[in-house]
């Protein structure tokens, strides 16, 4: 037996017929195409466009819309969702993004950075957040409450400049003051990644000072205490952002900002170890010292006298 075909019903809507011309199924589109691998695609009443099998029944959009949908080819339909994002959809109704698109390669490393911060003990439950700001300003932020160990590049959400929601399900974290501050102090940083680090923390509670316990990392800064998830935090780390590139906010996280996401981790990565050390030291006795001389030397080679 063929596949339906298309046509057009008296009421102007389209349904799919068998070879005598009556409909297969009681579905009405505003359009359809013929099927391809056993699926046509369909435009809705609401304009969506979807894939549906010869009974009718779409194929589930796993929480997508999508503008248009071209034939199953190889498995494979492309098509475009509402936000203007291009890619294919699997026969399990499943969107995979162009790769080659920028927004989806920084989704795709944002995601990896906060799974390995997870994996490697830097956030629990659904502690700690990332951002990247996009070629037209507007933030790829971690959506609020989400597990960063289990988080997947289709849960990052878009906001304005200004942290608002642009594009997504669920509102941006909560901490989202924090990374549009940043953003807008440091636009030489796309990435900003802020975590609950526990030897920092730790640190901070201890009263372990990493600006002056100089070892092989360049001075740490300790703002002062800010609530988390209010405009405190930003207002406490901005004597920070112009001359360092990460710091601790006490009894919370820490807080590093780069050019890419990688370095972004690398630096919460030396923190939390410089950190560890530290409490570690601080543990067998009192911390020795550096005399200031050795001080300026390791400041003039890493290139920042000026905190000297």
């Amino acid at each position: 037996m063929s596949d339906p075909r298309p046509a057009r019903q008296p009421d102007g809507t389209w349904a799919h017929v068998d070879a005598g011309g009556v409909p297969v199924n009681a579905s009405r589109f505003r359009a359809a195409s013929l099927f391809s691998e056993g699926l046509a695609v369909a435009f809705r009443s609401d304009g969506a466009a979807v894939l549906v099998d010869a009974r009718g029944m779409e194929l589930a959009a796993h929480g997508q819309r999508f503008e248009w949908i071209l034939p199953m080819n190889d498995g494979r339909a492309p098509a475009c969702t509402s936000e203007g994002e291009t890619g294919a959809i699997d026969r399990e109704g499943r969107f995979h993004p162009d790769p080659a698109d920028p927004e989806w390669r920084a989704r795709t490393e944002v995601a990896r950075v906060g799974r390995l911060l997870y994996e490697r003990g830097y956030n629990v439950s659904i502690d700690g957040n990332l951002s990247w700001r996009l070629d037209d300003g507007t933030l790829l932020m971690t959506p609020s409450g989400v597990h960063l160990g289990f988080l997947r590049p289709e849960h990052l959400v878009v906001t304005q400049p200004d942290g608002s929601l642009l594009r997504g399900n669920r509102p941006p974290t909560s901490e989202f003051r924090l990374h549009v501050e940043l953003h807008r102090t440091r636009p030489d940083c796309r990435c900003v990644v802020h975590a609950h680090a526990p030897y920092a923390v730790a640190a901070s509670l201890a009263g372990v000072n990493l600006h002056e316990t100089y070892i092989t990392a360049a001075p740490v800064p300790t703002t002062a205490y800010a609530r988390i998830s209010s405009d405190q935090s930003p207002a406490v780390l901005r004597p920070y952002m112009e001359a360092y590139n990460w710091a601790i906010l006490p009894r919370h996280g820490v807080v590093a900002w780069a050019q890419t996401a990688w370095d972004a981790f690398l630096r919460v990565e030396g923190l939390e170890h410089y950190a560890k050390v530290a409490m570690i030291a601080r543990g067998c006795g009192p911390i020795e010292p550096l005399s200031p001389e050795k001080r300026m030397e390791l400041l003039t080679f890493w290139g920042l006298e000026q905190l000297g």
